[in-house]
């Protein structure tokens, strides 16, 4: 058995590419000793992970995702790890949460409209088997505009990335506080996740006002040439002992993953995050 883990995982239950069950299951072929499950702004795929997971040989940390926008600090990124995904006030945030990504995949896709591109929330939301997500947009602009795009990358760059023309900013937005909140209030641990993907504030100014906020800690392994942001394998190596640093100078906890969504380009267990991570947050927790 590897004592490889990985702690950003994403399913069917909200823009991932595999079912909970699927997941689990490639997870044990890869010999990892671990995975949470984090959707985006969901728990609906928990029950089944850790229904698959059952009597088998791997662990399965219960985590969630949640998408935030601060003053001066849009379109942050929240996970929590270790989470009651039964807590009422974690799921009320989620709730909410859910009602706001939708108005805003709906205004999107009217802005898209309005740029000439023939897309429908009908055919974003058919494929999208949980909650939906900017990736379902641009697959369906993808889909219907051969030639057009390249990639998806592409229509993030060009189109529904923050500040680009078929942007629209949520309403009744969860700030960081909240989500730490609710977090804690499910007896779980808040990290700001893939701190060196974001483009648009500082990062470190960031990470300071959600310590202040209560969060306890980053993601400081993260495979950075899978997200859309690609850099190399040295610079993304780079940023995750910049962002070790950083936790040992603020005394935060660190964690790590992949940020796996079952896209063709990904590769479930490439990111070495060794189980001493896992090891750590545990101790912490019994204090």
């Amino acid at each position: 058995m590897s004592q490889n883990i990985d702690l950003q995982c994403h399913t069917t239950a909200s823009d991932g590419k595999l079912t909970p069950t699927e997941l689990v299951n490639l997870a044990i072929g890869k010999r990892l000793a671990a995975i949470a499950i984090t959707d985006h702004d969901s728990v609906g795929g928990i029950d089944e992970a850790l229904k698959a997971a059952k009597g088998k040989n791997i662990e399965i940390i219960v985590g969630v995702e949640i998408s935030c926008d601060d003053p001066g600090f849009v379109d942050t990124h929240i996970l929590g790890l270790f989470i009651d995904h039964k807590s009422s006030l974690l799921n009320n945030l989620l709730k909410r949460a859910k009602e706001s990504r939708t108005r805003q995949k709906k205004g999107m896709i009217m802005e898209l409209k309005k740029l000439g591109f023939s897309i429908s929330y009908n055919e974003v939301n058919s494929i999208a088997k949980g909650e939906i997500g900017r990736p379902h947009i641009a697959q369906v602009l993808l889909e219907k505009n051969p030639g057009e795009f390249s990639s998806t990358d592409e229509i993030f760059d060009t189109l529904i990335g923050v500040g680009k023309k078929a942007f629209v900013e949520r309403k009744n937005k969860i700030n960081a506080k909240e989500a730490v909140q609710a977090i804690h209030s499910a007896k779980g641990l808040a990290f700001v996740a893939h701190p060196g993907v974001y483009r648009n504030f500082d990062v470190n100014k960031f990470i300071r006002y959600f310590v202040k906020n209560g969060g306890d800690g980053i993601e400081t392994y993260y495979q950075y040439k899978s997200s859309r942001h690609k850099v190399t394998k040295e610079t993304s190596e780079s940023l995750n002992k910049k962002f070790q640093l950083t936790a040992k100078k603020l005394n935060l906890l660190q964690t790590g993953g992949s940020d796996f969504h079952g896209k063709e380009q990904q590769k479930l267990g490439e990111l070495k995050v060794p189980y001493k991570v896992l090891e750590e947050l545990k101790k912490h927790l019994k204090k």
